[in-house]
């Protein structure tokens, strides 16, 4: 089963991407900005630092550093923010999917689904049957032949 094939073939992938993309945009958008300011203001300080005096370089350094740390802040918090869109969006879709695939395993009696492609993260058994649960756990039958 390849539940990545699945979900590049739905019709609201196209929704959820063009949602995902509006999101990535505004926040590039805002972050480019952020960031056209922040190499003003560092080749102001560079073009200055010269006529600066010890106190004024260090606190103009200390906002610096700020700003950078602040730019830093908002890229993960955008990454996170995306993610957290991307589960909304998709774990419906998701869920649904798990449930059919479910589905179609106990009417096909099948013990175990596999995921053809497994990936970073991804699961490599998508059903199992509570069965097969029991037959996956060698737990016992190891025990059992190392006290034998």
């Amino acid at each position: 089963m390849n539940p990545q094939a699945v979900l590049d073939n739905l019709p609201e992938k196209e929704a959820i991407e063009r949602q995902l993309n509006r999101f990535l945009d505004s926040r590039e958008a805002e972050f480019e900005e952020k960031s056209i300011e922040f190499q003003n203001n560092l080749a102001r300080f560079q073009q200055e630092a010269p006529e600066l005096s010890e106190e004024e370089t260090e606190q103009r350094q200390q906002e610096l550093q700020q700003q950078d740390q602040e730019l830093e802040q908002f890229q993960m918090r955008v990454q996170q923010e995306l993610e957290q869109r991307q589960d909304e969006l998709l774990g419906p879709v998701l869920r649904e999917m798990n449930n059919i695939i479910e589905s179609i395993a106990q009417d096909m009696n099948l013990d175990y689904v596999l995921n053809q492609e497994t990936g970073q993260g991804e699961m490599l058994l998508l059903y199992i049957s509570e069965d097969g649960k029991e037959d996956l756990d060698l737990t016992d039958k190891v025990l059992s032949r190392m006290t034998n």
